[in-house]
């Protein structure tokens, strides 16, 4: 069982390594984090939007595979429905292949109930509810968690909702007598304990401590900034710390999204501590963010300068990481992130693209990824011999997800029609619409190649 310092560096490393867009590495720390500490709702969050944000990026399962795989795990949810450990795994299992299957996330939801997670069970329960805001079942969990952490009129909330779509549901007239007696006691503790209220006279027990620690996962504005204000303070009294700047500089960070006020509260830090790299990186990731609002702002307005924008950025980004480098030239993930960034700078940056990867390739996380991103430099620089011998590498070198052994395919299969090699193409082309007749524009590229070798 990892300790609690453990559970958070587990954490940390997960955070960064999701930063990196390292998200197979990040998605299993993650997982590791929620197997012993099942209640961790931050990290049971984060391994959601993982999974989603890898998808988006790389791409993910084709929704016939999906639904294909959906039907058998709904058997194994019938099989083993008084089974909660069992449906744990289940449903955990799934998730990580599928992360919007609400149905599913909801059985987990009550799983976790049942095995005494309640804090778990609440937050799966809420993230299956916001993608089926019509689920029953993970209301009536959500509600039941609610009511067990103490929030009664948010459980009153929920409840108020889900009532409408379920008028004759006796559970959910259970659920609304327990309620009303549960806010009744509520008001009666509130009003009890020799004028400062019974609640007030608990705070001093730990089961009240770790209650009201459960109860205020999530900050509000205004107790971010008075956070904020208090670690200015105490930055009056000892002025030298370059910690409490950080501090700042990560609640605006990470809170708030303030990225320039994060920026200059990380400067701050910096001129105390100029010889950290960590707080070096920390000021361009703001300015990074930065170019990502304005330029999300831009594509929304329909601004002509997004092009320029968008050049800026991979500029500041490619200067960062060259610096980063320089701080910890032993970093393959960093020299792995700027080979893209020069993969996407164009074909004067290609032999230095060429070059981090071929760096990158010994770092066991990246070796799959160097050798496709190879295989994709090497083929702008048609040089197709060695592009095809880069994606054979990464369809060679282990076990490889139909995901990725897709991509793979597919650009292998670009790589030889470009070459000429129409008949290879075929082949592989035939292998990918085997799996997913869907996939990219396999289907045109078929009938295209087909015609170009008649």
């Amino acid at each position: 069982m990892e300790s609690k310092s453990q559970v958070i560096q587990l954490f940390t490393r997960a955070e960064e390594a999701f930063k990196k867009k390292n998200y197979d590495y990040a998605r299993d720390l993650f997982k590791q984090i929620i197997t012993v500490n099942p209640d961790h709702a931050d990290a049971r969050k984060a391994l959601r939007a993982t999974i989603i944000k890898k998808y988006q990026e790389q791409g993910g399962p084709s929704k016939f595979a999906l639904k294909v795989k959906l039907g058998a795990v709904n058997s194994k949810i019938a099989l083993n429905k008084t089974k909660p450990a069992k449906l744990l795994d289940i449903c955990q299992n799934f998730l990580v292949e599928d992360p919007n299957a609400a149905k599913v996330r909801g059985v987990l939801a009550g799983a976790l109930m049942n095995l005494k997670s309640i804090a778990g069970a609440a937050v799966e329960a809420e993230m299956a509810l916001e993608g089926d805001p019509h689920n029953i079942p993970a209301a009536k969990v959500l509600v039941s968690c609610y009511q067990s952490l103490g929030k009664i009129r948010e459980a009153q909330v929920i409840l108020a909702k889900v009532c409408k779509h379920a008028p004759d549901d006796r559970d959910l007239e259970r659920l609304q007598r327990d309620l009303a007696a549960a806010e009744t006691m509520q008001k009666g503790f509130e009003d009890t304990g020799g004028g400062k209220g019974f609640r007030a006279a608990l705070k001093d027990s730990k089961s009240a401590e770790d209650l009201e620690k459960r109860q205020h996962l999530v900050q509000s504005d205004d107790e971010i900034q008075e956070e904020i204000s208090k670690l200015e303070t105490e930055m009056k009294e000892d002025p030298n710390d370059p910690r409490l700047p950080k501090k700042i500089g990560d609640l605006y960070f990470e809170r708030k999204k303030d990225f320039k006020s994060a920026r200059d509260w990380y400067k701050k830090a910096l001129d105390l501590s100029p010889q950290d790299s960590v707080l070096r990186d920390k000021v361009d990731d703001c300015g990074i963010r930065q170019y990502d609002v304005q330029i999300a702002i831009a594509k929304k307005n329909g601004d002509p300068k997004l092009a320029e924008l968008k050049a800026s950025r991979l500029k500041f980004y490619m200067q960062s990481f060259e610096r980063r480098i320089a701080d910890r030239p032993t970093d393959l993930g960093l020299r792995f992130e700027l080979g893209k960034a020069y993969l996407q700078a164009g074909s004067s940056f290609l032999d230095k693209a060429i070059s981090q990867f071929q760096q990158s390739v010994k770092d066991p996380k990246k070796k799959l990824d160097s050798h496709i991103h190879l295989g994709q430099a090497f083929q702008k620089k048609k040089l197709f011999d060695l592009a095809d011998g880069q994606y054979q590498k990464a369809e060679e070198g282990g076990v490889v997800q139909q995901t990725r052994l897709l991509y793979i395919w597919y650009g292998r299969a670009l790589c030889l029609a470009e070459a000429g090699n129409f008949e290879k193409a075929l082949e592989l082309g035939k292998n990918i619409m085997e799996l997913d007749i869907g996939y990219k524009d396999i289907s045109q590229r078929l009938e295209r190649w087909q015609a170009a070798k008649v």
